[in-house]
């Protein structure tokens, strides 16, 4: 899905919009009818279990920087981290991902690094994978560090069902493509009938310590970005109204 605008602050509450036909996309969009809750065990369940980030390989270094890599470009081919994602995501809940993942649309997709995900939120089966899938990108790893996995994987942007995340965000905030509510918001506008998931460019190479991990059937090297900065976007709005500090769970 193209033409993503800008975030738009409004107080406390962080909006993504929409420009149709905009040349220049700026984030990616992970929408879901999911709010932000706390760590219950109830909650704690609902995700892939073993969580990857809480490996041995992985659990001793340091996370990778929140970072926000913006689109553009027309390539022809997926780069090697969008098809390991894909891969890992078959692998991980028996999934078909859909295939088409470059389209030149101005934004993410032109360059490969972003992905749809055929999941209908209006079909409870499958919005229960979504919320699986989002709570271990965003859940706390066994040190208390929020969004582990995302960042590990290099994950920068999420839209389903109406709300997205941002690397750096401590939850979800609402999309502003479902202004009026979600029975009215367009399915695919909305991101209601679809998941959107966008890499970074190092993520993209197949340079984050996750994919460069064993876990990610890498080499299990020194890993490019490990030892860097904790810099980036680290810290962002907390979600906007549905915020807070939460654990980086999300909940049904």
């Amino acid at each position: 899905m193209g033409g993503y605008g800008f975030i738009k602050e409004r107080g406390r509450a962080r909006v993504m919009t929409i420009r149709l036909g905009a040349a220049i996309p700026v984030l990616a969009a992970f929408g879901a009818t999911l709010v932000l809750g706390t760590t219950s065990s109830s909650a704690a369940k609902r995700t892939l279990s073993p969580n990857p980030a809480n490996d041995p390989t992985l659990i001793k270094r340091k996370l990778d920087p929140n970072r926000y890599d913006g689109g553009g470009g027309c390539r022809k081919h997926a780069p090697k981290g969008t098809r390991a994602l894909k891969k890992w995501m078959k692998q991980n809940t028996k999934r078909r991902v859909i295939s088409g993942t470059v389209r030149c649309d101005g934004g993410v997709h032109g360059t490969g690094r972003a992905l749809d995900w055929s999941l209908d939120a209006r079909r409870k089966s499958e919005k229960r994978l979504a919320v699986r899938v989002i709570n271990t990108w965003m859940a706390k790893d066994k040190r208390g560090r929020r969004n582990a996995l995302a960042r590990r994987m290099g994950v920068q942007l999420v839209i389903f069902n109406c709300k997205f995340w941002q690397a750096g965000d401590k939850g979800m905030s609402r999309y502003s493509a479902c202004a009026g509510g979600r029975k009215g918001a367009d399915p695919t506008q909305g991101h209601i009938d679809h998941m959107h998931i966008e890499l970074t460019k190092p993520a993209a190479k197949l340079k984050t310590t996750f994919w460069e991990s064993d876990l990610g059937g890498g080499d299990g090297g020194n890993g490019g970005t490990d030892g860097g900065t904790e810099g980036g976007t680290e810290g962002g709005s907390g979600g906007g109204t549905e915020g807070g500090s939460g654990g980086g769970v999300v909940a049904d």
